[in-house]
């Protein structure tokens, strides 16, 4: 067995912190949350057609 030591895990990021990143994560969820509420809209809209015909 060899007496290295064990590799070194920086704590720190390498790059800065992109300042804009909480922006698009908040731009991305409202997104994908917008999406599902449309598609749930049509979904009872085409069963409340599908029934009433």
């Amino acid at each position: 067995m060899t007496d290295t030591p064990p590799p070194y895990f920086p704590q720190n990021p390498l790059s800065p912190p992109d300042p804009e990143r909480y922006r698009k994560f908040k731009l991305a969820v409202a997104g994908c949350v917008t999406l599902i509420v449309l598609f749930m809209v049509g979904l009872i809209g085409g069963l409340i057609y599908l029934i009433r015909s």
